[in-house]
């Protein structure tokens, strides 16, 4: 376990996390895997540099942040920290060999390869590297640890467990003889001043039972050995809300330019990642063990029940939800003041008409299945097959956009409602 004792604050009363100055949320490896998948689908080759582009971005605004509050110049002892940092945010551990010039980075239990070679087991022949995220990560670390005006160092990940089958990952890095480009960082400071209108929701008891017995249990599910069995089921990790969000936008912007008709495809791949990832893990938090012992058996009633998951969502860093309209099985209003993909829109690309809360819409849609099809009552609720048998006769639910603070309204909401019998 990590010597690294920093945990997520809250950010106002929004349902949003912080670590040190930069937005971060809890995400499962089957939210993780399928956002990334998604990236180098739609874009091919460049997914692997928008990618890597965004994780350097991320981690060079975490880290850098840590080094200026703790006032840490020398190389080791920014390096040292950066191991801590990645280890205590679940991603895995991470051994620096460098120097100015570069070197290697051995790592082990990548939040990203390690899920791969567990989820998939051998079944997928993959033949890229996949830990984009640690490679971002540790290029930023050795960037601030020695820093030049020449460039900065960039690492490639030469062994992954994910194509290799080998136990560690190792990263090779070298000095990129042209600055890094960064564009406008979304940082806490920021976040505070995006006005929001004072009328947040206010949380029932059962919500507010259920985010702080989530909450009380998050740092254990992070303190995940090598070996051991993940408390919720999936893997989690903390993860900065920037790497996932300008993906995201990215991908999705360089679509709409260069291939429109494809767009709804790449919006309905992210936005399944995002329900994947929630089914997952909201239904694996209400499924353990761990957490009945801490909280107590799910709700048998679905209003209290859907008021559990609602309220575990600001524990999560996700923003702090309500249900303003349900009409079970048939229809689902979900509403925020705030969420980390509208205030990342909003700092980093401003305003827009067209629909961008893909995250918000795919939670809505996991709700819905978790509500109406999962049987909380049985000895075993979610198995790994659980969410792939919902969909083989088809989906059951359609979900739309219908007011975002990217447009000017006052919050973000989506709406679900069941299709037609067919």
């Amino acid at each position: 376990m990590s010597a690294f004792h920093r945990r997520p604050r809250p950010l106002d009363d929004r349902g949003l996390l912080s670590l040190g100055d930069q937005l971060v949320t809890y995400q499962c490896h089957h939210h993780s895997l399928f956002l990334d998948q998604t990236v180098s689908d739609a874009l091919a080759g460049e997914g692997w540099a928008v990618r890597r582009q965004a994780a350097f971005e991320s981690s060079h605004a975490l880290l850098e942040s840590f080094y200026g509050e703790l006032e840490i110049t020398g190389a080791e002892e920014r390096l040292s920290l950066a191991a801590e940092l990645f280890a205590s945010m679940g991603q895995g551990s991470l051994s620096f060999a460098l120097s100015a010039e570069g070197g290697l980075v051995q790592a082990k239990d990548l939040h990203y390869g390690a899920s791969f070679a567990e989820k998939y087991a051998g079944r997928i022949k993959n033949r890229r590297p996949v830990d984009t995220f640690a490679a971002g990560f540790v290029s930023a670390a050795a960037s601030l640890a020695f820093p030049s005006d020449w460039g900065a160092l960039e690492a490639e990940e030469t062994s992954c467990i994910a194509r290799d089958r080998w136990e560690d990952c190792t990263f090779a890095l070298g000095r990129r003889p042209e600055p890094p480009h960064f564009g406008a960082v979304v940082s806490r400071a920021l976040v505070e001043q995006i006005p929001h209108h004072g009328d947040e929701p206010a949380q029932s008891e059962a919500s507010l039972r259920a985010g702080a017995a989530l909450t009380r249990l998050l740092p254990r599910a992070l303190a995940r050995e090598e070996g051991a069995t993940p408390l919720f089921g999936p893997r989690i990790a903390l993860v900065p809300a920037s790497y996932i969000d300008q993906i995201t936008f990215d991908t999705v912007h360089l679509i709409e330019k260069r291939a429109p008709e494809l767009f709804p495809i790449v919006a309905a791949l992210v936005r399944e990642a995002a329900q994947s990832g929630a089914f997952h893990l909201l239904g694996g938090v209400l499924a353990s063990a761990s957490f009945r012992e801490e909280h107590g058996p799910p709700a048998r009633d679905d209003d209290e029940r859907l008021e559990q998951l609602i309220g575990l969502m600001p524990a999560l860093g996700w923003g702090l939800f309500s249900v303003t309209a349900y009409q079970p099985g048939r229809a689902l209003t979900l509403q925020s003041p705030a969420t980390h993909e509208s205030v990342h829109h909003a700092i980093r690309h401003g305003d827009t008409v067209r629909s961008r809360l893909f995250f918000q819409q795919g939670v809505a849609l996991a709700l819905m299945q978790l509500l109406h099809r999962v049987d909380f009552t049985s000895a075993v609720p979610i198995t790994p097959g659980s969410y792939d048998a919902l969909f083989r006769s088809g989906a059951r639910f359609h979900v739309q956009e219908t007011l975002s603070p990217l447009k000017g309204d006052r919050v973000a909401e989506v709406m679900v409602e069941a299709l037609p019998d067919r």
